[in-house]
């Protein structure tokens, strides 16, 4: 009996271990983090509407096409003319938007987004965007936010809103759009993509939205309904952003597949996009990921031969750790910092790269 009673207790022990999680503000960015994500056109056939309780998702065969870096810009960093409408009093970080859709404007031209999100202990918001418009650099805030997350997610959550937002486009016109977004949590259990096995909230979006367009140059305007936008997105503790997205529209009757990310380690060989976007003319750096547990991944790429020298310093600068003291030929250069060789316990660092004509330093945390 004891032994019977013993072995219930086990299994309702190990049952209730890989439950389902909760999701807070805590497993979302801060300002400064960067992920890795690798992105591809193909899940295979699977079905993303396919969801339950203890679930098991294996997008192992998930195969990249280019990865690329997921950063989340400090609003110190913002410059002329985002920063007049988003700051700190306003904004908690800003990140580049690689999937915005185009302006059905005549005349216009979009060559980048960005987007400016607002994250507090109840929720996670859209707040405003800046699109780059025939050239022009233009910010604009949303009148109604998206609402992306609300905390704490649990399973059968649901929760919905109503965004708007618009922008004069001088000598152009005008366009806005209004959406409405229904959020789900649909299902929990374990995600296995080829960088490892999650335990995952799995949250489904609708996004159903109207664009309203004028043209100054034509003298009509227009309501313009967009396809209706699922976003399927599984979330785990302490990652920052979904371990997996999958996005898609409704194309007729059939769901088309427009993006899918995932978060990854470096692939040799893998094309690497947008790396250089917030470089200088002297030379870049990203560290991924940040925060880390074990190791650092260095990328930075030098635009002429230079000695080189990586050192890590505390936040008081009291103690610093040279990594690397070596001459290195210009061009894109790898390193990897293993934290227990390097003796460093969990806190706030400094690396700083330094060459003969120029030097980066990066705040990174380490969380063992």
């Amino acid at each position: 009996m004891i032994k019977n009673t013993f072995l219930i207790l086990s299994l309702f022990t190990s049952s209730f271990l890989l439950g389902q999680i909760t999701i807070s503000a805590s497993d979302m960015p801060n300002a400064g983090d960067s992920v890795r994500v690798s992105i591809t056109n193909s899940i295979g056939g699977i079905d993303p509407m396919l969801s339950d309780t203890n679930y098991l998702w294996d997008f192992s065969a998930l195969t990249p096409n280019a990865q690329r870096y997921e950063i989340f810009d400090s609003p110190f960093t913002f410059t002329s003319p985002f920063n007049l409408l988003f700051s700190i009093l306003n904004t908690s970080y800003g990140k580049n938007n690689y999937t915005f859709t185009t302006i059905p404007l005549p005349g216009v031209s979009i060559t980048s987004a960005y987007d400016f999100l607002k994250e507090s202990n109840s929720s996670l918001k859209q707040i405003g965007a800046g699109y780059t418009i025939n050239g022009a650099p233009i910010p604009f805030l949303y009148t109604s936010a998206d609402y992306i997350y609300r905390f704490p997610m649990n399973y059968a959550n649901t929760d919905s809103c109503d965004y708007k937002y618009g922008l004069p486009i001088p000598t152009l016109g005008y366009y806005g759009q209004t959406g409405h977004r229904v959020n789900l949590v649909d299902g929990w259990g374990t995600l296995i993509t080829p960088y490892g096995s999650y335990q995952t909230l799995r949250i489904k979006s609708k996004i159903t939205a109207i664009d309203t367009i004028y043209s100054t140059n034509f003298g009509f305007g227009s309501y313009i309904p967009r396809p209706i936008k699922y976003e399927f997105k599984w979330l785990a503790l302490g990652t920052k952003i979904p371990v997996l997205q999958i996005d898609a529209n409704v194309i007729g009757s059939n769901l088309t597949i427009t993006n899918v990310q995932y978060i990854d380690s470096l692939h040799a060989g893998v094309p690497q996009v947008g790396i250089s976007e917030n470089s200088t003319s002297n030379f870049n750096l990203e560290v991924y990921p940040n925060p880390c547990i074990a190791s650092f991944e260095l990328q930075y790429n030098l635009v002429k031969s230079s000695s080189v020298k990586i050192s890590i310093s505390d936040i008081l600068g009291t103690k610093t750790t040279l990594f690397s003291d070596e001459s290195q030929t210009s061009g894109p250069h790898q390193n990897t910092l293993n934290i227990n060789d390097l003796g460093l316990s969990s806190g706030v660092y400094f690396l700083k790269i330094q060459t003969s004509y120029a030097q980066k330093i990066q705040k990174i945390i380490i969380t063992k």
